[in-house]
């Protein structure tokens, strides 16, 4: 089974309220770029589609970054309850756009590093081991986003609800699932500490360079 024939789109979650960051971490800007932008231009320079965004605390201000792209903008009301109904409504935003489609992988704003050859590789990874239910990053002692889920994870999936997102799905389902490292998957953005430490490692290494 070629790559071509696996219908995969896209879900990036970015409904949160950035609570420990004090602001919304989606409006962030990396490289002349918000975090969001930067992340849903990754997903569109991949070949995977349909892309979704899910939307919710600050939908209105965060929007208004979103360039008029080939992405469908989804709004999660109960996102105060937590990642898992984002999870949710986006898979069904995306099975709604596309019926036929066979995986879905789901990304996060805050992970300034991911880029599209990523996205290829995990497809490619997924495509030689057809009896796997996904592909999820590895990075440190965490397993997790970026991750692509096959077609038979679809029911669990769009059952989330809740705080817990799909990551115990990923522990429950570990022994099926491929790991590909993702040792800049490390840097992610929750807090303000966190994102001075990323601007000063950013800044060092553009000095060292």
């Amino acid at each position: 089974m070629s790559q071509e024939s696996i219908t995969t789109g896209i879900a990036i979650l970015a409904a949160g309220a950035s609570a420990r960051m004090g602001q919304p971490k989606q409006l962030l800007r990396f490289q002349g770029e918000s975090l969001l932008h930067r992340c849903l231009r990754t997903a569109l320079s991949s070949p995977f589609r349909p892309v979704v965004v899910v939307l919710g605390a600050n939908a209105a201000l965060i929007e208004k970054e979103l360039p008029e792209q080939p992405a469908i903008i989804a709004y999660n009301p109960d996102w105060p309850a937590g990642m898992g109904g984002s999870v949710a409504m986006g898979l069904e935003v995306l099975l709604q756009a596309e019926p036929a489609l066979q995986a879905a992988f789901f990304l996060l704003a805050d992970q300034p590093y991911l880029d599209a050859p990523l996205l290829l590789d995990m497809a490619a990874m997924l495509e030689r081991k057809p009896g796997k239910l996904g592909v999820v990053a590895s990075y440190g002692d965490t397993i997790g986003v970026p991750a692509l889920f096959c077609q038979a994870l679809f029911p669990e999936l769009l059952a989330l609800r809740g705080q817990q997102g799909a990551k115990a799905l990923i522990y429950l389902h570990q022994s099926k699932l491929l790991t590909l490292p993702f040792p800049k998957g490390q840097f992610d953005l929750d807090t303000p500490e966190d994102w001075q430490a990323f601007r000063e490692r950013e800044e060092g290494l553009e000095n060292n360079g």
